[in-house]
């Protein structure tokens, strides 16, 4: 096990900032299942928590199986196991060791089929929901491309939520999770005129649903992720 980088945690709801960080140090490869983690005593100086708060975080780790918590044998990363049907996908992906292409296509492929899924299915409500994040993002073309990078995951998922298909949305939640350094990545440093362009592509997936044009907005959403596949097919 690497050196660990977890961050003190200041949030009512510190004891889920210490999962994501254990998650994502399983991504970056820093935690190998069988490890075991830092005792803890020691995990709640390095994370500035009280115990209360970091057994509440090691309860959902360990119900998820991700961890095992032993009063002889302290905590271990568990080793995933496909015949547990509780395990999360995002646990099982970070093992495999999945590339971000991989990860980039499965994301595309929900992606085009959800937006003419939701074109067919799309609510008023869920509509006008979408049809605000389009108009923040016009307003905030030229903002910091962190609140960029936000806006365009909020448009996405809720292209997905406008299908109804829940499982789905759940999947581009854990991809979200698993790929968001590269997604912020890839706006980093995107030129005004290229946001310009994202943005416009963004409203054209809008309209196709708005409209209840399938077919177009599928077609306008394989457009707009062409793009961005490149961009993962040449790294």
């Amino acid at each position: 096990m690497e050196n660990i980088s977890l961050n003190p945690v200041k949030s009512k709801k510190a004891y889920m900032q210490i999962v994501e960080g254990i998650l994502n140090s399983i991504h970056e490869n820093k935690i190998e299942y069988g490890d075991k983690l830092y005792s803890e005593p020691e995990l709640t100086k390095m994370l500035n928590v009280s115990r209360p708060t970091l057994r509440e975080a090691l309860r959902v780790l360990e119900f998820l199986g991700i961890v095992t918590v032993s009063p002889r044998k302290g905590i271990r990363i568990n080793k995933p196991d496909m015949t547990d049907s509780y395990m999360p996908l995002i646990y099982m992906l970070m093992f495999e060791k999945t590339t971000e292409l991989e990860l980039f296509e499965l994301r595309r492929a929900i992606q085009i089929a959800m937006a003419e899924a939701a074109a067919r299915n799309r609510s008023e409500e869920d509509l006008h929901v979408l049809e605000e994040i389009i108009k923040n993002h016009k307003e905030h073309i030229n903002e910091d491309y962190e609140i960029f990078a936000r806006l365009d995951y909020d448009f996405h998922q809720q292209v997905v939520k406008c299908s109804g298909n829940d499982m789905c949305f759940k999947l581009m939640e854990t991809l979200n999770i698993l790929m968001k350094k590269q997604m912020v990545e890839t706006i980093y440093n995107l030129p005004v005129e290229d946001r310009k362009l994202t943005v416009n592509l963004h409203e054209r997936v809008y309209e196709s649903i708005r409209d209840q044009k399938p077919e177009q907005a599928r077609e306008n959403m394989q457009e707009h992720m062409e793009r961005p596949y490149r961009f993962y097919k040449n790294k």
